[in-house]
């Protein structure tokens, strides 16, 4: 007897553990252990490493396959007082929240409430010619032929617009923006924020709710999406991470204005998990299905990931490579806030990670959507693949030696440059000096190029004629303020030249 019940139980524990032991079989799935040691533990410590490099605070990782959650963990601190990130912190899920958006328009599309290839103008209450020529299909593709650069001032304008009728505001800003003249049928692939604006706010003239109501009823509640929020004040109130800055280096808290936008919400301004995230990643997988509930048709989300033309925009998805192997994914970024998601379909894996810092200086040069997370992202599908991680290019630290040993090095020349101006300035004249050479138009040109970018700056700062300057201020204030100080000192060496040249005058006068 007693041998059968031990039996027994070696069975029950076989039946257990084996799962854990083992990969998922032959049919395009990773391999979760080998050797003995589960990659995840390679995984932990290439995020540790990378999270070192990287100078992140905190970092949240998902990782699902099929219809299950492979792994959720959290790392580093979501906030100052050293709490824990966890699974279930929220974090700003930045232009991933477009295919959320994206979601919602063909969940109505698929009640027969909205019609793709309808132009806006069915959808939006105005009469400019352009909502007549631009259909709800060309938003969702970003083909509308609107252009990211001109939305800044949108960004900016509307900040403070923190009520439900913040999308309305916004939305009809960009009608006015974009729509007063009759456009072309057809336009090239141009990412912009206000295209899915507008299909924020189609969702709320459609559906007779909020945007935000619509979202939480229709996606977040089926999916079980229970640390996903859709306003600031409710994801502060459950734990969201603090969002950070880099200043000329080191993370610094920030919570300015510009860390939620209410009137951009449908563009980027969503607050998720990486649990909950897992979920929403389940759904992309499995035809719209998590667990018992589905929200939308296996073809909606077909059509959601298929770019019109290869290389281009789906809808809130963009295909890439990864050592050779196809993928889905979506970068997201706001102020302090950093994730990448991305989905191999040829193996049924997802991975989403989440991080709490952000400037411009996460970016690739010449490439701004690849940021310190789509390194992570890649790293991770490429460990769960048996491959090396693949490079990051540099680290934090050393981009910031570069632009810190940079600054530092025309610091010190204008310091040098302003000290021997000055001992020019305030000492004895130099009686070889003739007046005239003195009062040349060399040199009145370049006591007005000491003072050209004092003016500039000054233009910039107090009005909206470049927007993408006010943007540069708030996502790398550090280095926007040296340039401000350095041209003040320019204009203060300007101002020493001047009085020198006053006196050369004087001088000959005399």
């Amino acid at each position: 007897m007693r041998t059968r019940m031990s039996m027994i139980a070696i069975v029950l524990c076989g039946l257990f553990i084996f799962p854990l032991f083992s990969s998922a079989g032959s049919d395009g799935s990773i391999q979760v252990e080998q050797s003995g040691t589960s990659v995840f533990s390679e995984v932990d410590a290439y995020i540790a490493r990378e999270m070192k490099r990287q100078h992140l605070p905190g970092l949240a990782l998902g990782i699902v396959q099929g219809d299950r959650i492979l792994y959720l963990k959290g790392y580093g601190q979501a906030d100052s007082s050293g709490r824990s990130v966890t699974p279930e912190t929220p974090f700003g899920l930045g232009s991933i929240g477009k295919s959320i958006t994206a979601m919602a328009v063909l969940q109505l599309a698929e009640a027969g409430k909205i019609d793709l290839d309808a132009p806006i103008q069915r959808y939006i209450p105005t009469k400019y010619n352009g909502a007549a020529s631009i259909t709800v299909r060309q938003l969702l593709n970003q083909t509308s032929g609107f252009t990211q650069i001109s939305t800044f001032s949108n960004t900016l304008s509307s900040v403070n617009d923190k009520y439900r009728d913040a999308l309305e505001k916004n939305a009809m800003s960009y009608a006015d923006k974009f729509l007063t003249q009759p456009t072309q049928s057809e336009h090239p692939y141009r990412y912009s924020n206000a295209n899915y604006v507008l299909l924020g706010y189609i969702v709320q003239q459609v559906s007779g709710q909020s945007y935000g109501d619509y979202v939480k009823e229709h996606i977040f509640s089926p999916l079980s999406m229970q640390n996903s929020f859709v306003t600031l004040d409710e994801a502060a109130g459950h734990g969201l991470a603090t969002p950070y800055r880099r200043i000329f280096g080191d993370n610094v808290a920030y919570n300015g204005p510009y860390v939620y936008i209410a009137g951009d919400a449908p563009a980027g301004y969503l607050y998720t998990s990486a649990e909950d995230m897992s979920h929403y990643l389940i759904a992309q997988m499995n035809g719209g299905r998590f667990e018992d509930h589905s929200v939308l048709s296996s073809d909606g989300i077909r059509l959601m990931q298929t770019e019109p033309v290869p290389g281009t925009y789906a809808m809130g998805w963009m295909t890439a490579r990864i050592n050779g192997l196809p993928v889905i994914g979506q970068p997201g970024g706001s102020i302090g806030f950093q994730a990448q998601t991305y989905i191999v379909p040829e193996q049924q894996l997802g991975v989403i990670v989440f991080a709490n810092v952000l400037d411009a200086i996460d970016s690739t040069l010449f490439k701004s959507h690849i940021i310190t997370t789509t390194h992570i992202a890649t790293g991770v599908i490429n460990l769960l693949n048996d491959q090396p991680t693949g490079g990051s290019g540099l680290s934090i630290s050393q981009k910031y030696w570069l632009v810190n040993g940079l600054i530092l090095l025309l610091s010190a020349w204008l310091l040098y440059a302003i000290v021997r101006t000055a001992k020019r300035c305030l000492g004895p004249l130099n009686p070889d000096h003739s007046g005239r050479s003195e009062i040349s138009i060399k040199a009145i040109s370049n006591i007005v190029i000491h003072f050209a970018g004092l003016i500039i700056i000054l233009i910039l700062s107090m009005t909206q004629v470049v927007p993408v300057w006010h943007i540069a201020t708030i996502y790398q204030p550090d280095v926007i303020l040296w340039l401000k100080i350095m041209t003040a000192l320019l204009a203060l060496k300007g101002s020493m030249e001047i009085i020198r040249l006053v006196r050369s005058i004087w001088h000959v006068h005399r």
